[in-house]
Formats: C-alpha cells, sequence, structure tokens
C-alpha cells in the first residue's frame, strides 16, 4: 500500500486507518495513531505479565496525536515503557542478557584478571604476568568487544519494530502479549538484519568525510526500524522512506537523536557504572558476574527507551509531514456519524 493512501475495504479495520500501516497476522488490523500523552485506565496496570492475555479495548492505553516537542518524544518514551514495563522489558531481556553474559566472561581476563586492589595493596608486583595474559585474552576480548557493540544496536533494531507494532494494536484498541510481539519481529527479521548492515554501511562511508556523513547518515535513517515494524516495508524501501521522513526536518531530527544518545549514554553510566568500577577494582577473574549483571540492568532499560524514542520521533515525523492529526480526527468523526 502506497504511504498516504487510505486502507480499502476488507481491510478488517476497526477504527480509523492511517496509510501504510499494516494489518497484524496475530490479531485485528491496526493502524499507527502517533503522538504522546500515553493515557488510559491501563497504564501501569493490568495486563502487564509477559504472557498476559489480550486486554479489552477499555484497557488499552491511549496514543494521543499530535506534533511532539523533544521533552514530549524523551517523556513519551517512558510513558510507553511504564503502561508495559514487564513486557518491554522482557522483550529487550531477550535479545541483551545472553548477549552481555557470554561478553562479560570473555572478559574475565581484562589486566590479566588483576584489580586495582591488588595493585594498590601490593599484593601484586610483576606486570610481565599482566602482559602475557592480556595477549593470551585478546582473541577472547576481541569477540567481547563485537558482541558488545554490533549485537546491542541490532537488538535495538528488533525492539523498536516492536514498539511499533504495539502502538499499532494500541490504536486498534486491542493489545500483543510478548509472544505475538516476539512472532511479528520474527517475521521481519530478514529487513531488520539488512537494514542494520546497509544503514552501518552507510555510517561507516560517512566516516571517510571526518564522520560528518556519519552523523548525516545516522539522522536520515534514524526511523528505519519503526518504518519496518509500522509499515512492512523492505530494508531499502524502509530505508528511503526513513530519508524520506527524516528529510523535511533534518536539524531537529539530528538534534533529537543526539539527544536520545545522551540520555542513553547517561541511562547506561548510572547503571552499569558501579559494576564495572568494582570489577576494576576486585579483578575481572572474579567480579566478572558483577559486570555481566550492570551490563544486563542497563540495556535493559536502555534499549526499550531508546527505541520507545525512536518510534515517537517516526510518528511526530508522519505528523508532521503528512498531516496524520487531521486525517484521522477527520475519519473519527465520520466513522462516528456513519
Amino acid at each position: 500500500m502506497a504511504p498516504g493512501q487510505p486502507n480499502g475495504p476488507g481491510s478488517g479495520l476497526g477504527g480509523p486507518a492511517l496509510p501504510g500501516a499494516q494489518p497484524e497476522p496475530d490479531g485485528p488490523g491496526a493502524a499507527v495513531i502517533p503522538g504522546t500523552g500515553i493515557a488510559g485506565p491501563s497504564v501501569g496496570s493490568g495486563g502487564n505479565g509477559p504472557f498476559a492475555g489480550e486486554a479489552s479495548p477499555a484497557d488499552v492505553p491511549h496514543v494521543a496525536l499530535h506534533p511532539m516537542t523533544v521533552a514530549d518524544i524523551l517523556d513519551g518514551a517512558f510513558s510507553i515503557i511504564k503502561a508495559r514495563p514487564m513486557r518491554l522489558l522482557g522483550i529487550a531481556a531477550v535479545f541483551v542478557v545472553p548477549v552481555n553474559l557470554v561478553a562479560a566472561y570473555l572478559q574475565r581476563n581484562v589486566l590479566g584478571g588483576v584489580g586495582m586492589a591488588d595493585v594498590w595493596s601490593g599484593n601484586f608486583n610483576d606486570p610481565a604476568v599482566v602482559a602475557d595474559s592480556q595477549s593470551s585474552s585478546s582473541g577472547s576480548e576481541l569477540w567481547a568487544t563485537v558482541l558488545v557493540w554490533v549485537v546491542p544496536a541490532l537488538a535495538l533494531m528488533f525492539v523498536a519494530a516492536a514498539v511499533a507494532k504495539l502502538l499499532n494494536a494500541w490504536a486498534a484498541g486491542h493489545d500483543l502479549t510478548t509472544g505475538q510481539l516476539l512472532r511479528g519481529v520474527g517475521r521481519s527479521w530478514w529487513p531488520l538484519v539488512a537494514a542494520y548492515v546497509l544503514v552501518h554501511l552507510a555510517e561507516g562511508a560517512g566516516a571517510l568525510t571526518c564522520y560528518i556523513g556519519s552523523l548525516a547518515a545516522m539522522a536520515f535513517f534514524s526511523v528505519t526500524a519503526p518504518v519496518i515494524g509500522a509499515e512492512g516495508l523492505g530494508p531499502v524501501a524502509a530505508m528511503k522512506r526513513s530519508a524520506s521522513l527524516a528529510g523535511s526536518r533534518f536539524w531537529p531530527v539530528l538534534g533529537i537523536n543526539i539527544l536520545i544518545a545522551i540520555v542513553d549514554l547517561l541511562l547506561t553510566t548510572a547503571l552499569g557504572g558501579l559494576p564495572e568500577f568494582l570489577a576494576l577494582w576486585f579483578g575481572f577473574d572474579v567480579a566478572w558476574p558483577l559486570v555481566a549483571v550492570g551490563n544486563v540492568i542497563s540495556a535493559v532499560i536502555a534499549t526499550p527507551f531508546v527505541a520507545a524514542a525512536t518510534v515517537l520521533l517516526y510518528l511526530d515525523l508522519r505528523v508532521r509531514s503528512e498531516g496524520l492529526d487531521l486525517e484521522v480526527a477527520a475519519r473519527e468523526l465520520v466513522d462516528g456519524a456513519a
């Protein structure tokens, strides 16, 4: 379905249909309603379990439809998480828990397993042992670095697509369970993985221009995952759609992405900084489980926040560039009169 074209008869939409929205196979058809102001009797209550059943329409959170400020996007991201905390944190945990456990274990020989406490107390005074241990464990640390940097970024793509599908369902007056969300993003795995590779190739090529091109690529393709989740497009089409939406508001989009990254960094540092320090102090050989716990907690919380903020940015761009709020309001009036 082309963007901007209403859904035709037989789409199964019980409410106002939005252009480009794809019906969910696991439930009634859905359409995205952008905006913040998550509200409703179910926010923070009822149906939050990761495998809870469908909520009644009265229990489904409502997403208001209007252009958003930066504060609206950041606050709205936390509101989405608070509306269904176990569901969104659980989806993030599926991706980040195994990765961070393995990565922390592979890093157990950092500094030869010697902690700052040993050096400070004088219990260790042979730097040659550290150097020898470091050289023998360089391969595992390389794999740990790859896991820490690559997999969480790929997980963010999947979580953002899941959030977009969840807002689709809320707009249609029904909810999706954790299992339904995972199956939904599972069916979109190859567009998400392909888009991840293509976007990062573009950002890598942009690094040749003193990283100016990388920032441009980050802004233009920042809402690729929500496009895939909400509109069901392929990787290249989703990247073009993202660039079209972001191109009309390039500088605000770039600024919002930088602010989201800053908040993400602050959350990660606040939640994972203490375990990292303790591991450095006592030695990674005995304290690597602390690193794993700190990284898991920070990733499980920060990943849904970044994903939800990115989805709200996508929805805001549709409101501003396509007049989606006026179109939906008009359709609601027509449906009400009918």
